[in-house]
Order: structure tokens, then C-alpha cells, then sequence
């Protein structure tokens, strides 16, 4: 779900970080704890991450549903490129030369 929300800090807000200290950063679950596999579309599946107690205060029906809606407007770039989408996320990672999926 943080992929979502991070990437223009990752893009943009972290430039000077890298062009000046030579920073990378280490992606962690780039595919968005299952997000961007199309795993939560339809809720929270009892055997997820966000099942477990831990995880559930993340898991609220209105985050999942804000995060859902920021993910399915990705859907028309893997689209046109003609891959699914945890192929998109894991390609941009790949792409992005300030990034080392973790």
C-alpha cells in the first residue's frame, strides 16, 4: 500500500538525496504487500497479511478502498504496455536507477 502513496517522495522529493549523497533506496514489497497483484480487489482475503493482527489497523475498508482506487488508475499504463500489473511495479523498481528492490 505504501508504494501508492510514496512514489513522488521517491521520484522527486528524494532527488537531491541521491544527487548529492549518492543515496539508494531499498524498495520494500514493491508489490505493495499483494496490492498491485489484484490480491485485495475484492477485500481483505482472510489468509492475508492484512488479516493478521498486527497488520489489521492498516487494513481499514476506507485505505483499502483509497489505495484500490490509486492502483486502478495504473491499470491503463500496464494495459498498454500488455503486462499485469506486479510486472508494471517491479519494472518501474527495476527502471528506477535510485532504487534496489529489497
Amino acid at each position: 500500500m505504501v508504494f501508492c502513496l510514496r512514489v513522488m517522495q521517491v521520484e522527486s522529493e528524494y532527488l537531491p538525496l541521491y544527487k548529492n549523497h549518492g543515496i539508494r533506496l531499498t524498495t520494500w514489497s514493491p508489490l505493495a504487500f499483494g496490492v498491485l497483484t489484484g490480491k485485495y480487489n475484492s477485500g481483505v482475503p482472510p489468509d492475508s497479511i492484512f488479516a493478521l493482527e498486527n497488520y489489521k489497523n492498516l487494513s481499514s475498508q476506507s485505505l483499502v478502498d483509497d489505495v484500490l482506487k490509486k492502483v486502478r488508475k495504473l491499470q491503463p499504463i500496464a494495459d498498454e504496455l500488455d503486462v499485469p500489473m506486479f510486472q508494471l511495479a517491479i519494472a518501474w523498481c527495476a527502471a528506477n536507477c535510485h532504487t534496489l528492490p529489497g
